[in-house]
C-alpha cells in the first residue's frame, strides 16, 4: 500500500497558512489536491496495434473472460480495472453521465459514445496490486483519432505505458515506433512485451526480443524492459506482474504529487511575499494596489480577448502553408510504401496515409501552440507600454510587467519536446529552445484538433481509391506510382488545405482561454492576499509587527517543507 500520510500532512499544513490569510482560491484547491492524493494509483496502459493480444494477457491476470477479444475498432474503449468484491462496470460516457452494466453486459457497450469504462472485478491479482490501475486500450493503428485522444486522459496520472507487440510479425511497426515516440515526450516509463511467442519456437522468439532491442536501441539511445509471453504460458500472468512491480508505485506516486504540491506552495509563498512587502503601506494605499491589480486583470483579459479575435493571421497563414508544404512531400516521398499499401487494399492504404501525415500535424500544431503562446505573451508586454494609457499605466506597469513575466516562467515550466524526425533534430535543438507552452500538454490540444481532417480523410479515401481503380484497372506498378502523385496526393492536400484553419483556430482559443484563467487566478490569489493584510492593520494596528513576523515564520516553514 502506498505511504500517503506525509504528503497529506504537508497539504494540511499548507492549508492550514492559506486558510488563515483569507486564501480562498488555494484553499480550494489544496483540498482537490487532497483528495487527489488519496485516490491516486500508478496507470499501467496496455497500448498497441488492434490484436497484439493486449485483451488476451489482461483476462489471463484478471483469471476470468471479461475483457472483448479482437473488438472492432469502431467500437474499442478504454477500460480501467479495479480490484472489488461487488464486480459491476461503470461506463463514464462522453455526455458526462455514468452509467453501470453489469459484466455480462460488457459487450453490449457502445463505444463509440463512451470516454472509457470502470470495471470493477473480484480478482485476486487486482487486490494484490491495489496501487496500480491496469487499463486495457483500443488499438493505435486504426487511423480512428478517437481512440488516441482515449488515451490522452492518462497523460497526466503517473502513466507507465506497455507496448504490446506481435511476435510473429517479428518487429515493431513504423506505427509503433511513431507512437513510442510521441509518449517518449512526456513520459520515460515504457516497457514492451512481445506476445504470442507460442506461435514461434524459443529460439525464434529470442531473436525477435533481441532484434527488437536493437531497433529501440538505435532508435532511442536507450534501453527498455522487454518481456517475452503470450496468453497461453503458464506464467503469464506472474510475468506481467512482475514487470509492473518494477515500476515502483511509491517513487511515482512521491514525484507526482510532490511536484504538484510544490506549485500550490510556491503560490502561497508568492502571497505571503506580496503581504510581507506591503508592510509600510497604510490600509488606503492597500485599498489602491488591490483597485490596481483589479484594473491590471481587466485590462489583461480584455487583451487577451482582442488577441484571440486577431492573433497573427501572418503566422496562421504561414504554418498553415508550411503543413501542406510538408504533406505534400512526405506523401511524394513515401509514393513506394504507399503504392504497396495500395495494392493491399482500402484500409491499408488509409493506415499508410495516416501514418505518414499525422507526425507531421503533431509537430506542427506543437510549433504552432509555441509560436502562438510567444505571440499572446508579446502582444501583453505591448499592450503595456501603450503611450494613450501611459499615465494610468504608470501605476500599473510593475504589476502588469511581473504578471507578463510569470506567464513566461509558466511557459517554460509547462514545456514539452516535439516529436521530431532525425533529420530535424539539430534544427529544432538550435531554434526552438525558447518556446512556451501554456498547456500541460499540448499534445493533448494537437491530438483532439487534428481529428477533423484526419477523419475527413479517412472518409474521401475510398472515393479517391475508386476512381484510381476504375482508371487503372490493374496497370502497371510504374502507372500506379504515376497515378498516385498526380491524382491521389494533389486530393488529399487539397481536403487538408481546406480543413486546417478549423484546427488552427482551435488550437488559438484554447490558448487565450487558458491564459486569461492563469492571469485571473495568479491576480485573484495576490488580491486576497492584500485583502488579508488590509483586514488585519485595520483590526490590529498596534500589533502588526507581531502579524508581520508571523508571515515571516509562515515563510521560513514553507520554503522548508
Amino acid at each position: 500500500m502506498l505511504k500517503k500520510q506525509g504528503i497529506e500532512e504537508k497539504i494540511n499544513r499548507v492549508m492550514e497558512i492559506a486558510e488563515k490569510y483569507a486564501i480562498t482560491n488555494l484553499i480550494s484547491d489544496l483540498e482537490d489536491l487532497k483528495m487527489k492524493n488519496r485516490n491516486y494509483k500508478v496507470h499501467i496502459l496496455m497500448v498497441g496495434e488492434f490484436n497484439a493480444g493486449k485483451s488476451a494477457l489482461l483476462n489471463r491476470v484478471i483469471g476470468k473472460e471479461v475483457l472483448t477479444e479482437n473488438q472492432a475498432p469502431e467500437t474499442a474503449v478504454a477500460a480501467e480495472l479495479y480490484f472489488s468484491e461487488q464486480e459491476g462496470i461503470i461506463a463514464n460516457e462522453v455526455d458526462g453521465e455514468r452509467r453501470r452494466y453489469s459484466l455480462s453486459e460488457f459487450s453490449e457497450i457502445d463505444g463509440r459514445n463512451v470516454r472509457y469504462l470502470e470495471c470493477y472485478l473480484d480478482s485476486e491479482n487486482l487486490r494484490n496490486k491495489c496501487d496500480y490501475v491496469l487499463v486495457d486500450t483500443p488499438g493505435f493503428d486504426s487511423g480512428i483519432e478517437r481512440h488516441n485522444k482515449a488515451l490522452i486522459q492518462y497523460i497526466e496520472k503517473g502513466t507507465v505505458y506497455f507496448l504490446v507487440v506481435d511476435c510473429e510479425k517479428g518487429t515493431i511497426s513504423e506505427s509503433a515506433l511513431n507512437f513510442i515516440c510521441e509518449i517518449a515526450n512526456y513520459s520515460e516509463d515504457i516497457a514492451v512485451i512481445i506476445n504470442k511467442c507460442d506461435k514461434r519456437t524459443r529460439a525464434e522468439a529470442e531473436e525477435v526480443k533481441e532484434y527488437i532491442s536493437d531497433l529501440l536501441q538505435s532508435v532511442f539511445g536507450r534501453e527498455f524492459p522487454i518481456l517475452c509471453t503470450s496468453r497461453n504460458e503458464a506464467e503469464a500472468d506472474k510475468k506481467l506482474l512482475d514487470l509492473i512491480q518494477k515500476f515502483q508505485a511509491q517513487d511515482y506516486y512521491e514525484r507526482e504529487m510532490t511536484l504538484q504540491l510544490d506549485e500550490k506552495r510556491e503560490a502561497l509563498l508568492a502571497a505571503l511575499e506580496l503581504i510581507k512587502n506591503s508592510k509600510e503601506c497604510d490600509t488606503k494605499e492597500l485599498e489602491k494596489e488591490i483597485q490596481n491589480r483589479e484594473a491590471v486583470k481587466k485590462r489583461l483579459l480584455d487583451q487577451v480577448e482582442a488577441q484571440k479575435k486577431k492573433i497573427s493571421i501572418k503566422l496562421h497563414r504561414e504554418i498553415k502553408e508550411r503543413i501542406i508544404g510538408r504533406v505534400n512531400d512526405q506523401l511524394n516521398n513515401g509514393v513506394p510504401s504507399l503504392v504497396n499499401a495500395y495494392k493491399g487494399g482500402e484500409e491499408l492504404f488509409q493506415e499508410k496515409v495516416i501514418e505518414l501525415i499525422r507526425p507531421i500535424l503533431i509537430t506542427e500544431m506543437g510549433d504552432y501552440s509555441a509560436a502562438a503562446y510567444e505571440n499572446f505573451i508579446d502582444s501583453l508586454n505591448f499592450y503595456s507600454a501603450d503611450s494613450s494609457l501611459s499615465n494610468e499605466l504608470e501605476e500599473v506597469g510593475t504589476i502588469l510587467t511581473n504578471v507578463c513575466e510569470k506567464l513566461r516562467v509558466m511557459g517554460e515550466n509547462q514545456s514539452y519536446r516535439i516529436p521530431v524526425q532525425e533529420t530535424d533534430a539539430v534544427e529544432f535543438m538550435e531554434g526552438k529552445k525558447n518556446m512556451y507552452r501554456i498547456v500541460s500538454s499540448a499534445l493533448a490540444i494537437v491530438t483532439n484538433f487534428i481529428a477533423p481532417p484526419l477523419e475527413l480523410i479517412i472518409v474521401f479515401l475510398p472515393d479517391i481509391i475508386r476512381l484510381i481503380q476504375t482508371f487503372l484497372g490493374t496497370s502497371k506498378e510504374q502507372q500506379l506510382a504515376d497515378a498516385v502523385r498526380a491524382q491521389m496526393i494533389p486530393q488529399i492536400v487539397s481536403k487538408l488545405r481546406m480543413e486546417l484553419d478549423k484546427p488552427l483556430e482551435q488550437v488559438e482559443a484554447v490558448m487565450a482561454e487558458n491564459i486569461g484563467l492563469s492571469i485571473q487566478n495568479m491576480l485573484d490569489v495576490e488580491n486576497q492576499a492584500l485583502e488579508a493584510v488590509k483586514n488585519k492593520k485595520e483590526e490590529i494596528q498596534q500589533n502588526y509587527a507581531e502579524f508581520l513576523d508571523e508571515i515571516e515564520k509562515d515563510r521560513i516553514f514553507l520554503q522548508e517543507l
